[in-house]
């Protein structure tokens, strides 16, 4: 389970469980993250690297190789 931490000044989520949908972008009017900014927490409140494909998530890049070669088996914490 992972939670979409927002960065300072942006708007809360809508709820508690809200995740981005697939190609949800930022408002542009809305701050830049800080630096290494972690979007997503693990079910203990720590940084994750979130959801594969997701948003803000730290190894979307997996999902590309997945799909060059679906015979992958791709394992997240």
């Amino acid at each position: 389970m992972h939670k979409f931490n927002s960065p300072p000044d942006w708007p809360e989520p809508p709820t508690a469980g809200w995740r981005p949908p697939v190609g949800w972008q930022p408002d542009p009017a809305w701050p830049a993250a800080p630096t290494g900014w972690r979007f997503w927490l693990n079910r203990n409140g720590r940084r994750s690297s979130g959801p594969i494909g997701a948003y803000g998530a730290v190894d979307a890049g997996r999902l590309e190789l997945a799909t060059i070669d679906p015979g992958l088996l791709l394992m997240h914490s």
